[in-house]
């Protein structure tokens, strides 16, 4: 079941790839901002994550929690120089799918069609070329990406539900939910 504006974030407990347990629920009474990708390899979602590591000081500062959902396991997100470099933010492998349930993320074979429409796969990869990511062999190819703004009260303020590969919520919403303008 997707997920919509006004409806209880939904609670998890989950290892982060240094072994720390993360559960959402601890985060209440602050900002969440909670981004699902695709794997370690996707050019789309490491390009994004990218973005919002360039934000890193200002997310800090304005006591915004983000945290990270990639279906790729934690040893293999662990095995990229580029993930390791994501904390202070929790980074989460999730291979089962257990949290992408609970919010309702999809795949879709039409998203997948879709993104060659709308963005260029070759663009992405020249540009995470030089992060030099690992390959998962075991990941999906047709999951969609989603993000979810979660408020103080532990309230979905917004759900955005990817329609192709390189569909998040804009960077300017990004920073105004966070309360950052830069």
């Amino acid at each position: 079941m997707k997920l919509k504006e006004g409806f209880n974030a939904q609670d998890f407990t989950a290892q982060d790839i240094y072994g720390n347990e993360i559960k959402l629920s601890d985060y209440k009474g602050q900002k969440i901002i909670l981004s699902f990708y695709r794997n370690v390899s996707c050019p789309f979602c490491n390009r994004r994550v990218h973005e919002i590591m360039g934000r890193r000081l200002w997310l800090q500062d304005s006591g915004t929690q983000v945290i990270f959902i990639f279906e790729s396991s934690s040893q293999k997100l662990g095995e990229s120089f580029f993930h390791r470099g994501i904390a202070p933010f929790p980074l989460i492998g999730d291979p089962t799918k257990e949290i992408y349930k609970k919010y309702g993320v999809e795949n879709s074979l039409l998203g997948v069609l879709k993104t060659s429409f709308v963005s260029s796969f070759a663009k992405a990869t020249q540009e995470t070329k030089s992060l030099n990511l690992p390959t998962d062999k075991e990941a999906t190819v047709t999951l969609m990406p989603a993000d979810f703004f979660i408020n103080e009260q532990f309230k979905i303020a917004k759900a955005h539900y990817g329609t192709h590969l390189d569909d998040h919520i804009p960077m300017e919403e990004f920073s105004a939910f966070a309360g950052i303008s830069i």
